[in-house]
C-alpha cells in the first residue's frame, strides 16, 4: 500500500513540474544585410575536385557559367551565419557559419539567399548538405560525377537541361518531408540513382538523351510519387512495400508488381520502388518535360 501511494506522489510530483517547466531556447536577432562574394578556383588536384555546400536554413540556387571552379555571393541578415570557405588539394567547402554551440531561432525576417554557378571546364563531385530550404539547381553543361544530395524539409527542383558530358557514377538524394522534383534524368547520364524520402510529394522526371543502362532504387513512407518515363524508353519498375494505389497514364504491360513500357531495345531504365502507404503514379509519355 505503502508503494502504490509512494508511486501516486512521484506522478504527481512530476506532473507539477511538467506544468511549471518550459524551455528558453536561444534567438538570433536579424541585423543588415551582408553580402559575401565567392570567387574560388579550381583546386590543384589531378583527380576530380569536389565542391561541398553546407547550409541551414534558406534559398540556394545554382548554375552553370563560371569561368572559376565556383563563384557567386551570398545574402544573409544574421550576422553568426556569415559562410565561411575553407580549400584542401581538391575540395572546396561552403558552409554556412554559426558561432553558437546551441540551439537558436532567428528572430525577424530572415535573409539566407546563396547564389552560385559552377564551371564546366571540367567533372566535378558535388556535395550538398542542407536544412529546411528552398533550392533551385540547373546543371546545364556542368560535368559532375559523383552527386549527394542531403536536406531536411525542403522545396527542391534539380534539372538537367542539358546531357552530362561526363558519367554520373553515383547520384544519392536524401530528403525529409519535401516536395522535390528532379527533372530530364535522363540528361544525367547516370549509371545509379538513389532516392530515399519522408512523407511528402515527389516528381522523378526521366526524360532526356539517356546513353547508357542505368539503375533506380526509391524508398519512400507516406508520399505522392509521380514517376515519368519517355514512351520510347525501356524501362522495367518493380513495386515493393505497402503501396497499393497506383494509377497508369500512358501504355504499360503489367506482371504482378512488375510494370514495363514497349520499347525493349536501347539503354535499359531499371527502378525497384520501396514505398508505403502512398500514392504512386506512372507516366509512359511522349515528349520532354522541359
Amino acid at each position: 500500500m505503502k508503494k502504490k501511494i509512494l508511486i501516486i506522489l512521484s506522478i504527481l510530483l512530476m506532473t507539477s513540474m511538467a506544468c511549471n517547466f518550459s524551455v528558453q531556447w536561444p534567438k538570433v536577432k536579424t541585423g543588415p544585410e551582408v553580402v559575401t562574394k565567392i570567387s574560388e578556383a579550381y583546386p590543384s588536384t589531378t583527380d576530380t575536385p569536389r565542391l561541398a555546400i553546407k547550409m541551414g536554413a534558406g534559398k540556394l540556387n545554382i548554375n552553370e557559367g563560371s569561368e572559376k571552379f565556383v563563384e557567386g555571393e551570398i545574402r544573409t541578415n544574421v550576422s553568426i551565419w556569415k559562410p565561411e570557405i575553407s580549400r584542401s588539394d581538391d575540395e572546396v567547402t561552403i558552409s554556412q557559419g554559426d558561432k553558437t554551440d546551441s540551439v537558436t531561432i532567428p528572430s525577424g525576417d530572415l535573409i539566407n539567399n546563396w547564389d552560385l554557378k559552377v564551371g564546366k571546364q571540367k567533372p566535378i563531385n558535388l556535395d550538398i548538405n542542407a536544412g529546411a530550404y528552398t533550392s533551385n539547381i540547373t546543371f546545364g553543361d556542368i560535368q559532375v560525377q559523383e552527386l549527394t544530395i542531403d536536406d531536411g524539409a525542403s522545396q527542391s527542383k534539380v534539372v538537367f537541361n542539358q546531357p552530362n558530358k561526363t558519367t554520373l557514377e553515383d547520384f544519392r538524394y536524401h530528403t525529409g518531408a519535401s516536395q522535390v522534383s528532379l527533372l530530364n534524368l535522363g540528361n544525367a547520364n547516370f549509371k545509379n540513382l538513389f532516392f530515399e524520402s519522408g512523407a511528402g510529394s515527389y516528381t522523378l522526371d526521366f526524360n532526356g538523351d539517356m546513353k547508357q543502362d542505368a539503375r533506380v532504387e526509391i524508398k519512400s513512407g507516406l508520399s505522392n510519387m509521380k514517376i515519368i518515363i519517355p514512351s520510347d524508353r525501356a524501362a522495367t519498375i518493380t513495386l515493393s512495400g505497402g503501396v497499393s494505389n497506383v494509377s497508369l497514364k500512358g501504355t504499360w504491360t503489367v506482371d504482378s508488381n512488375k510494370y514495363r513500357t514497349q520499347k525493349s531495345s536501347g539503354p535499359e531504365l531499371k527502378i525497384e520502388i520501396d514505398m508505403g502507404v502512398g500514392n504512386l503514379e506512372l507516366i509512359s509519355e511522349n515528349g520532354n518535360s522541359l
